[in-house]
């Protein structure tokens, strides 16, 4: 039996997707809401509701999935927002999935995830659902995320199974999402995307792939990263530098066409001087 009822769900899905800011200065405002005993933190968190859908999702029937993926989908805006983060986490958390990054994260989380058995039946179901309704809306920022933790997904079960075709899925649901990503103009997806592609293949063990990624997360590094991040960001700085010295390391052809292009990005210029050296 589910700690929540089915009525009380869609209120939780009725009030917002949660972010930092406003569970800590406004939620106490925002009319109607009241916690609900049973549901996670008591239906409030950054990226609510999606940790009270995962433990739901056992107890929905076909039709009230619907409802619930109908419900959601009208809570991811059409344009991208200023901050990602909670759309991403609501999402990760219906796979049942609260910790970032999955079986990249770090050797003992890989090792813990093999131990384990995966099931992403249900949430899978759902997540289909839901992207029946964004396409119904053409919800393309909404599409973005649920293909982007998707990919993630597949890359967490073909690392851990060593399983080429759900590589294979991994990689189509990348760039289904990045392009995506291009009719919204989400930026940050634009660039990105191609960057965790590359750490998934690496970390299979496919370099030829890792090396496709890591170049072209470069080259769409140079046009769009600017537009998301501001110059020199530390974060994407360093993964910009991880993926030129693998490229430098790892294929002296690719590293010599980079040295050739001209360099648009300032942050993508501050992370090959770095490098260059």
């Amino acid at each position: 039996m589910s700690n929540i009822t089915y009525k009380q769900l869609l209120n939780i899905i009725s009030w917002a997707i949660f972010t930092k800011p406003l569970l800590k200065n406004q939620v106490q405002n925002i009319s109607d809401i009241k916690k609900i005993e049973g549901a996670e933190y008591g239906g409030v968190y950054i990226g609510s509701p999606g940790r009270d859908i995962y433990f739901m999702l056992p107890y929905l029937s076909g039709t009230q999935m619907k409802e619930v993926a109908e419900k959601l989908s009208e809570k991811f805006p059409f344009k991208p927002p200023k901050v990602n983060v909670q759309y991403s986490a609501c999402i990760r958390f219906i796979y049942g999935q609260f910790e970032k990054q999955g079986a990249l994260r770090s050797d003992d989380d890989l090792k813990r995830m093999k131990k384990e058995k995966i099931d992403w039946e249900l949430p899978r179901a759902f997540i289909k659902c839901l992207k029946e309704e964004m396409e119904k809306k053409e919800k393309y920022y909404g599409l973005t995320i649920v293909l982007e933790i998707e990919a993630h997904r597949f890359g967490d079960e073909g690392v851990v199974g060593h399983n080429k075709d759900k590589m294979k899925e991994m990689e189509s649901s990348y760039l289904r999402s990045i392009d995506f990503a291009h009719k919204c103009k989400s930026y940050k997806h634009m660039f990105s995307l191609y960057f965790w592609a590359a750490k998934y293949f690496k970390k299979f063990g496919d370099k030829e792939k890792s090396l496709e990624y890591y170049s072209n997360y470069i080259e769409a590094s140079n046009l769009y990263c600017d537009k998301y991040v501001p110059e020199g960001e530390k974060i994407y700085t360093s993964r910009l530098v991880e993926a030129l010295k693998y490229i430098k390391k790892n294929d002296k052809k690719r590293w010599k066409n980079i040295l050739k292009d001209i360099i648009k990005s300032k942050t993508l210029k501050i992370a090959f001087n770095k490098v260059k050296k």
